[in-house]
């Protein structure tokens, strides 16, 4: 026999005999996959996305150069915060954002029309987000690894998929934090 037959052969022996011990070990259910988990493909697909939209944005309308805006993508699904200068802008922001990759799924502009704000106000929306992220870490009820916490003008988004109960007890337990003016739920249910 050629090299090259006893190689397919061993292939596929070695294939079998994996797919054997995996069948006799997991029981009836077979394997499944984690839906709470988001693969590195996941999350670099999410990154794509967000340099996708904001480059976009303003390389389409130089506006947005001027605009102090963030784009934030979670399993495909993007959030569009900050502040712009007209009605037509915050449209235009979402028809961007929709067109920008196939991988968007939703898109959730909560841009203000409003000027741009201070160094300072956009400081306190991190050390606020750090404060929810903080919370919702230790809390034993809420997985929050699960979870993205976005922080602007006051008011915090909460992204990521898990259960509705569970995304229940982070909203509550967000808006009890000093400082937060409104929490908004962008999260995915399972």
């Amino acid at each position: 026999m050629s090299i090259k037959r006893l190689s397919i052969i061993a292939l596929l022996l070695s294939t079998t005999a994996c797919t054997t011990v995996l069948t006799q070990t997991t029981g009836e259910d077979g394997i499944r996959e984690d839906p709470y988990l988001r693969t590195a493909g996941t999350v670099v697909e999410d990154e794509s996305i967000e340099t996708k939209v904001t480059v976009n944005m303003r390389s389409q309308n130089e506006t947005f150069r001027e605009a102090n805006f963030d784009v934030v993508s979670h399993n495909g699904v993007v959030l569009l915060v900050g502040q712009v200068q007209s009605e037509a802008l915050k449209s235009e922001a979402t028809q961007i954002a929709s067109e920008a990759s196939v991988h968007v799924r939703r898109v959730h502009n909560e841009m203000e029309v409003a000027g741009r704000r201070s160094l300072l106000s956009r400081g306190n929306d991190t050390w606020l987000a750090t404060k929810v992220r903080t919370q919702l870490t230790a809390n034993d009820d809420i997985n929050a690894n699960r979870m993205r916490v976005v922080a602007n003008d006051g008011t915090i988004y909460l992204m990521g998929i898990v259960e509705r109960d569970e995304g229940s007890r982070a909203i509550a337990l967000s808006r009890s934090v000093g400082g937060v003016q409104r929490v908004v739920n962008v999260f995915e249910y399972l």
